[in-house]
Order: structure tokens, then sequence, then C-alpha cells
């Protein structure tokens, strides 16, 4: 199984470029935009809520080093909450993308004690689940265990 997160804030009154230099962590900026920018190159229509999406530093993670990649996740949600807070965030969320066999498909998303952590930031857990074929599954796999 192939673990991706993506952990995104986003609120009406965050402008994300404000704060850029002053977030703590290993994590890497995927993307953000202000309310005021416009949705599509060349449009007239803005956002009207700013955002950034945070990628992992290993971006994927394997059954083996799950544990590790959500703690990583909890430890940077808590070094830097108060910073998003204070600037305007008003939603947090992981999307989850799970990739496996396609056999019967079981996995914990946090185990209980980082439950009990994120609980208190509030912060969603959207899931989506792909099916590979076991080749493409096992080649990803390798791969992803030579970056951990």
């Amino acid at each position: 199984m192939i673990f991706k997160y993506d952990f995104s804030v986003s609120g009406d009154n965050f402008y994300p470029d404000r704060i850029l230099n002053e977030i703590q962590g290993n994590f890497n900026i995927d993307s953000y935009f202000k309310p005021t920018d416009k949705k599509f190159k060349g449009g007239s229509e803005e956002y009207g809520y700013g955002g950034i999406s945070f990628w992992h530093s290993k971006k994927f993670s394997t059954e083996d080093e799950i544990l590790k990649y959500e703690k990583d996740f909890i430890d940077f949600i808590e070094k830097n909450y108060s910073l998003f807070i204070e600037n305007g965030v008003s939603e947090l969320e992981i999307f989850m993308e799970i990739y496996f066999d396609g056999g019967q498909c079981n996995f914990e998303i946090f185990n209980r004690e980082m439950l009990k952590q994120i609980k208190s930031f509030e912060v969603s857990l959207p899931i989506s689940v792909y099916v590979l074929k076991n080749e493409e599954l096992q080649k990803w796999e390798n791969e992803i265990k030579l970056v951990w």
C-alpha cells in the first residue's frame, strides 16, 4: 500500500505570501494563492480565499514508514498552527490518497494517540483510494523505500 498526504490550509482572509518565510518544518510548498489571485490565467474570477498546500519532504510513504510519515504531519501542524490561525486560516485538511493492489483494503489513518493530538486542530481528513496493478504497486513501493 502506498500513502500520499497533502496538507492544505485556507481562509477567506488568508494571504499566504505574508507568512511564507515564517513557516517551520521540513515540508515542501506545493502551491499557494491569495484571495485576490485569478483562478485562471487571463480570467477575471478571483479565488476569494487564500490557501497553501504542502507535501511531506518525501511525498509518499509505504506501510513500513506510515507511522513516521503521519507523525511528521502532526508535528508540522503543531509547529505552525498558531501562525496559520493568527493569519486568517479557517480550514485545515489532510487530503489522503491510498494506492493498493485491489485486494481487501484495510488500513488505519493515524493511530489513537495521533488522533487525540490532531483532534484539537479540527483538521478534516478526506480520503481517496485507487487501485493499481500489483506490478505497478510493487515497483512504486520499491522506489519509495529507496527514499526512506
